[in-house]
């Protein structure tokens, strides 16, 4: 074996046993284990934002960039002294003329001289300006890009606690960390590019200032350092506002994700006016925090403006005294302009400040993470040294106890010992949350044991390689999980090395998914969506099977990975995998024991301990052993006892007063009765045991990707509608005439042609590598073949049963073509047309009021150029100097307190209407969202992810269009305006030449308007991309590490990531050059100005004065124009990300067949289905339903079974009003689905489905207390909306027990981010959900699956004591769909349902001994399979492998045996 230097050793003392195995001390309950992890919260890192938190992920490797970005700023910034150099030599030419110095010839010849060289700077500043903002834009997207791969490279590298104590769960963690890179490159690239810009060229500036007039220059800047404090005093309330900004708004993504991921459940529960007001006021928290930041930085802008003009007040006084002393006049302007110009840097920087401020923020989140990550626990510290040659099998699991580190209290495993022997199939039974599930977990190394010990072939798993053990123990768990890729990929994942074509036909023929490939139009090629939503349960779970075939790993762990499919269905792949894994370690975790053969080794356990272990046959001979209830309870629950020919061994009967602790075994008692609840009395004895306190077992993640299950049908917005007679593949057995040296790779996969079984038409199972590096090519249609379906049966007496067939499809005739969801940037009249109808009154008057304070602002800036020029004039005047002198600076000192307060409150103002507009449209396109049907989600641009992104990160970028962008646009506008009036009547002839140049400003502004937004959606495209790639990796975490698939979603995001940056850097390209050349247009423009009023002054027709102040008016008018387009990338970026979300707001709200219902039904029973068929939008050509006739009466219990995808799942969608019934081709008098004689198109939905209960077979729970999952949905009026009614609800589920012994009882968070639960935990929570409401229709469906045979015992219970309440006059239907024979044997009727169509109907006994097709449904459940081989097998020895050769009759503690 290879040996790598261990890294990991430990100091621990163990002893051994007998057989020299260490061993540990044991574990009580009482000892409570300690994790030392943080939960995310940067506030506990320590981290304070600062200017280094915008250079925490920049590299060595990025020093070139940084240094050529530093350099064009640089470059850049020097050209504003120059300029203001060149103003003041124009200005001592004009005074020279003015005094009689110079002639009108002279004068012309040497202004023209300064004006080429204005002409000349405007060239070099179009290049280095340029440069400069392209430089910066590079470095931005090269900051995201480090962000995204560390990020990336680090997450991968944390072990699962730390996944598990994230605070938000995972789903909102991810959704924050791409806002968050998206914050950070935002402020280091123009933000950031621009303040360092006008830091170098504030600081020439100063510098060129002091040249001229030393002396004057410390006059006008002695206010700085006071100004410069103030300004910093006042933002230190802006770091610690925006974190709280960022909390809040971190837990509305959490509450937004969790609904649109589970819409199918809040629309059934009518929750959704309940998730609107839970988003709105989180968000409403989320703005008192923003509203402090915008006060803040409003008051820096009021202090800058006032600053900007009042140090003109205090310069001009001393600057006339110097000119008094002979000062060239020409110095004090020059001086003046280079203050000025510094200052204006400070205004320009302002706008940006809160940017940077959230970049830095964003930056310390991140580098939190990041921290967090570097010294936290990571997958190394368990990972090991030792690879040995070959992996044998033997498990030793020894004296081991555990608890899950999001509840460290609850012991999950207590003392467990079990032993897996090489070469031979082991059961792992129990209760749900007995601990089961953690026993895989463990095995995969997600986790650390407390005590004792795991071997793996007589080695301590912790010294064991992690690659090397997952390449060799390989886990399915339940909920399967697909990746956004082909059906080929998902399966190709489980190779590690090549593969060939027939190994992949070997799996698919073994797991049963040849007439699923042939169905699906794509075949093998056909691309699952994100986390498989194109697959129904079942079929992920086959894939996943096959993916785990393929892999044939030496160890195989089964964690109820067949619970999705029929009885049929689950026999014949388990005897697959039986012949499969013949001589192969595998273990098998379950609560179904229909599965296990009288030779199979079976551990019990209850309460995460070891309760009883044997074979099975003598495990059933203990009457009142813990295994032998399990028994009793899967094989009959009827008072007439049915005699299974299953199991000879089996008792024929069994009711709970037989068992006893007697045997000195831990029994798990009766689950309590719904009598109470339902007030009936019941003469039932119940008993209790300590096997009731539930522990909890296998962490299952209950937020995004137990809610993405739900989302079973999907159709992509993307794809494109491709039949042909190519469009179905078929998969036959091994020997198919595959070329066997055919040897490709699971991401390089060579294009194959296999027959297809309908004729000689052939399907190409396309490269995998094609599939992922084009774009997606996502089916048109596909078969409905669910596995979790739903479907209604009736009253048997005048139904026609027909026989199962393919139902007469319509030809598909549309033609191929690409569709692409394309929307179009809004422009911003039609973005700021929202904004007046949203606002309330008091919203209004505040926009209104900082539009006044705008025009204010505005007309401050001529008006100041205008006192400003008169100032100047006052140099060269002989007469009453000091009275001119006088009035103008005061009337300069006036100005600067009105433009101060005005620039305050216009700023203030409009954030604050920013603000409510867009928690408004937050709000609104929230609500319109949950109203939309349920097929508006099937979209694949609809994705939560997506829909999330928006609500979050667009929302946060639209609302600077208001609060940043339409007060500065607004007031250059009027600025503009005024000054050219003003302009025109001082000399119109000037005017219109500076007027003359506005076709060609508008035509380069425009350019720069179109790349920058052509880009910006191109860059938002390959992020969203990437962003898919980041979440569907980390939420999907577990199977990752378990598939060993870090290295290709690693390689995968790099690509994707590289894609961003080198994306980003053609915009950087082509936003630089153009904004160059719109910035320097101002060069040109200015020099065009000063000539022509040289040439109007030597002319006689223009005094100076006259011309000075027109050029003031003009240059500070094209000075202010040309600051804006330094906004226009953000301001596209902004209009952009409002695009979509206006695309929400606008949602129809009642355009939904949902909406159109107005009548209100006191009973909705009976229930008719007439002759009903139903076809998915999505698949137009594909009959989910057809002709189905059926009627649900009061006081009935039917159930509806089938196998996989026969559209059951459908009827309860359809029952729900989840989707319309079709129109019939021939309309009759009769609707084909009425409720009550009302047809469901008629009927008030969410009156309707406050009548209905279902209970999916996946648990959604929300980010919320155990209490408000149980009462979800009910009216705050309702009196059961309290916690009494939940408590009692609780009781009769069998769940108040476990809920009170938690810390926090019925307070205890749970869902994403909260206390981890079990399956069946889970499960038993949703179920008193449903009946909380005292529902006229429950639907069940798979209600069972995640619970053990006991606990599901307890829900028939329940259930018939429904029954009974029901025919005492309650008047309720129940609908059971399930594929567990007991559930069947309590419903009245059974309907089979096989291709959309119901082909047998009638009781349980009648179809079981006449209905063909339910024999064959559920001859799995029935047939004995126990007398395939000679019982006296299991009495042989069975050794294990070399490594200890120690029988397993004679291993550990198997007296039980």
């Amino acid at each position: 074996m290879k040996i790598k230097p261990n890294r990991n050793t430990s100091s621990s003392e163990y002893t051994q046993d007998s057989w020299g195995r260490p061993m540990s001390p044991p574990l009580t309950h009482s000892q409570e284990p300690s994790y030392e992890l943080p939960i995310f919260d940067t506030a506990e890192d320590e981290i304070k934002a600062s200017w280094r938190s915008l250079f925490e992920f920049t590299t060595r490797q990025h020093t070139a960039s940084l240094i050529f970005a530093g350099a064009a700023t640089i470059g850049g910034g020097v050209l504003r002294p120059v300029g203001a150099i060149f103003f003041g030599n124009i200005f001592s030419v004009l005074a020279n003329f003015g005094n009689g110095s110079l002639d009108g010839r002279d004068t012309l010849h040497q202004i023209s001289t300064w004006c080429l060289a204005l002409t000349i700077l405007g060239i070099v500043a179009w290049l280095l300006e340029g440069l400069f903002l392209a430089s910066w834009m590079a470095f931005g997207e090269l900051q995201a890009k480090s962000v995204r791969d560390q990020m990336f490279t680090g997450l991968l590298e944390k072990d699962m606690v730390w996944y598990d104590l994230r605070k938000d769960g995972i789903a909102s963690l991810m959704i924050r960390i791409q806002t968050q890179v998206r914050e950070l490159q935002l402020a280091v690239s123009q933000p950031l590019g621009f303040m360092f810009f006008e830091v170098v060229g504030s600081s020439a500036a100063l510098g060129t200032a002091f040249y001229y007039s030393w002396q004057l220059t410390l006059v006008i800047i002695a206010t700085f350092p006071v100004a410069a404090g103030v300004l910093y005093l006042i933002s230190l309330n802006l770091g610690p506002s925006v974190e709280a900004q960022k909390e809040e708004l971190t837990r509305a993504s959490k509450y937004a994700n969790t609904a649109i991921t589970a819409i199918s459940t809040v629309k059934a529960f009518n929750g959704q006016d309940h998730e609107v007001w839970q988003y709105y006021s989180t968000v409403k928290r989320a703005a008192v925090f923003y509203l402090r930041q915008a006060r803040a930085n409003a008051m820096q802008f009021g202090i800058v403006k006032f600053l900007m003009v009042g140090i003109f007040v205090q310069g001009f006084w001393y600057g006339l005294t110097l000119v008094n002393k002979g000062l060239d006049p020409g110095h004090v302007l020059t001086t003046f302009y280079a203050c000025l110009s510094a200052m204006q840097g400070v205004e320009i920087v302002l706008p940006q400040w809160l940017v940077l401020t959230k970049g830095m923020s964003a930056g310390a989140t991140l580098k939190s993470i990041m921290h967090q990550v570097e010294r936290g626990r990571k997958v190394t510290n368990m990972n090991g040294s030792l690879e040995p040659i070959s992996c044998q099998g033997d498990i030793e699991i020894d004296n081991v106890s555990f608890a899950y580190p999001s509840n460290p209290r609850q012991i999950i495993l207590s003392n467990a010992t079990l032993f897996f022997p090489a070469g031979e199939i082991t059961f792992v039974v129990g209760k749900s949350g007995s601990g089961k599930s953690t026993i895989g977990n463990l095995l995969m190394k997600y986790y650390e044991p407390l005590s004792g010990h795991i071997l793996v072939d007589g080695h301590q798993i912790q010294t064991i390689d992690t690659n090397w053990l997952r390449n060799n123990v390989f886990l399915v768990q339940q909920s399967s999980v697909l990746f956004n890729e082909s059906v080929l990929q998902n399966i190709a994942f489980g190779t590690l090395d090549h593969t060939t074509p027939t190994d992949i036909t070997r799996a698919c023929v073994m797991a049963g998914l040849e007439a699923t490939i042939e169905e699906l139009p794509e075949g093998l090629d056909t691309i699952v969506g994100p986390n498989g939503r194109e697959m129904s349960g079942g079929q992920k779970q086959r894939i996943s099977i096959a993916r785990a075939r393929l892999r044939d790993a030496p160890i195989l762990i089964l964690d109820e990975s067949t619970s999705a499919l029929d009885h049929t269905s689950r026999s014949s792949v388990m005897e697959a995998i039986r012949r499969w894994r013949e001589g192969k370690t595998t273990i098998i975790i379950t609560h179904d024991i229909s599965q296990i053969l009288d030779e199979d080794y079976v551990y019990v356990v209850d309460e995460g301990m070891v309760v009883q272990e044997g074979y099975r046959k003598k495990l059933t001979q203990k009457s009142h052993g813990t295994f032998a209830m399990f028994a009793s309870s899967q094989s009959t629950d009827e008072d007439t006892p049915y005699s299974s020919p299953r199991r000879k061994s089996e008792p024929n009967s069994a009711t709970f007063s037989e068992f006893s602790n007697s045997s000195g075994e831990e029994s798990p008692s009766q689950t309590r009765s719904i009598s109470k609840f339902f007030g009936m009395t019941s003469n039932v004895q119940t008993h209790t045991s300590t096997a009731m306190n539930i522990r909890s077992g296998n962490r299952m993640s209950l937020g995004v990707a137990s809610a993405y299950a739900n989302d079973l049908r999907t159709d992509n917005i993307w794809s494109s509608p491709i039949i042909s007679d190519q469009s179905h593949f078929h998969i036959k057995s091994p020997s198919l005439p595959i070329p066997e040296d055919s040897s490709w790779q699971p991401h390089q996969l060579p294009s194959v042609k296999l027959p297809s079984r309908r004729g000689s038409r052939q399907k190409s199972i396309t490269s995998i590598s094609e599939t992922a590096t084009t774009s997606p090519k996502m089916p048109w249609s596909r078969p409905e073949t669910l596995t979790i379906d739903t479907a209604l049966a009736q009253s048997h007496s005048d139904i026609p049963i027909k026989q199962a067939e393919a139902a007469p499809l319509p030809e598909y005739k549309g033609k191929p073509e690409k569709l692409k969801f394309i929307m179009k940037p809004s422009s911003l009249n039609e973005i700021f047309r929202t904004i007046w109808p949203i606002l309330l009154f008091n919203g209004r008057i505040i926009l209104i009021i900082g539009f006044i304070a705008a025009f204010v602002d505005a007309a401050a800036t001529p008006a100041f150029a205008f006192v400003f020029a008169k100032l100047l004039n006052v140099f060269y005047v002989t007469e009453n100097q000091a009275a001119e002198a006088r009035k103008w600076a005061l009337s300069l000192l006036g100005i600067a307190v009105i433009d101060g307060v005005a620039c305050y409150v216009t700023h203030f103002a409009l954030e604050y209407c920013g603000e409510s507009w867009v928690n408004s449209l937050r709000v609104e396109a929230f609500k319109r969202i949950l109203n939309q049907p349920r097929s508006w989600f099937d979209k694949e641009r609809n994705s939560a992810g997506r829909l999330n992104d928006c609500l979050d990160r667009n929302a946060e970028e639209m609302r600077n269009l208001i609060g940043r962008f339409a007060g500065v646009t607004f007031t250059v506008a009027w600025m503009l305006g005024i000054s050219i009036v003003w302009s025109f009547l001082l000399s119109w002839r000037l005017t219109l030449v500076a007027l003359g140049c506005a076709p060609v400003m508008y035509g380069i502004t425009r350019i720069f308007n179109w790349a920058s937004s052509t880009w910006e959606n191109k860059c938002n495209e390959v992020a969203d991309v990437a962003g898919s790639i980041f979440v569907e990796t980390f939420a999907n975490i577990r199977v990752v590490r378990a598939l060993t698939l870090e290295g290709y979603f690693h390689q995968k995001h790099t690509k994707a990531a590289a894609d961003i940056y080198l994306t980003g850097l053609s915009r950087a390209t082509y936003s630089g050059l153009l904004y160059g050349l719109t910035d320097s247009a101002s060069f040109f423009v200015t020099a065009l100005i000063f000539y022509y009023g040289a040439v109007l002054i030597s002319s006689g027709q223009h005094s100076v004065g006259t011309v000075i102040q027109i050029v003031n008016l003009l240059l500070f008018g094209i000075a202010n124009s040309t600051a804006l387009l330094a906004l226009i990338p953000q301001i596209n970026s902004s209009r952009t990300t409002a695009t979509y979300m206006l695309y929400l707001v606008k949602l129809p709200y009642r355009a939904s067949h949902e909406a159109h219902g107005k009548t209100r039904l006191a009973t909705p029973l009976p229930i008719k289905f007439t002759s009903l068929s139903f076809t998915y939008l999505s698949r137009p050509h594909i009959r989910t339903l057809s002709d189905i006739t059926l009627n649900l009466k009061a006081n009935s219990c039917t159930a509806v079974v089938g196998p996989s995808g026969c559209g059951k799942s459908t009827l309860a969608s359809l029952l729900l009003g989840l989707y319309p019934p079709d129109r019939p081709s021939i309309p009759g008098p009769v609707p084909s689905l009425t409720f009550n004689e009302t047809s469901i198109l008629d009927c008030n939905i969410n009156s309707l489905r406050s009548s209905i209960s279902i209970v999916s077979q996946t648990a959604v729970l929300f980010p919320t207390t155990i209490y408000e999952n149980i009462i979800y949905g009910l009216h705050e009026r309702s009196p059961y909306n309290n916690i009494l009614a939940a408590k009692s609800v609780a009781m009769d589920v069998g769940i108040h027990d476990f809920i009170a012994s938690l810390p926090l009882g019925y307070n205890t968070q749970i869902g994403e981010g909260g206390q981890g639960l079990s399956g069946g935990q889970a499960q038993r929570i949703t179920i008193a959900r449903a009946l909380i409401r005292r529902p006229k229709i429950l639907i069940l469906d798979e209600a069972t699956s995640a619970l053990d045979n006991e606990s599901a015992k307890g829900i028939r219970e329940t259930v018939r004591k429904i029954q009974r309440r029901a025919n005492l006059g309650e008047g309720m239907a129940i609908l059971i769909i399930s594929h567990d024979i007991e559930m069947m044997r309590i419903a009245e009727k059974v309907v089979v349902l096989e291709a959309g169509k119901m082909v047998e109907m009638g009781s349980f006994e009648e179809l079981r001994t006449k209905g063909k097709a339910f024999q064959r449904l559920t001859e799995g459940g029935f047939v004995d399979r126990r007398n395939r081989e000679d019982e006296s097998k299991q009495d042989k020895e069975r050794f294990m492998t070399p490594v200890r050769a120690t029988r397993r009759e004679e291993w550990g503690r198997g007296g039980s045996v």
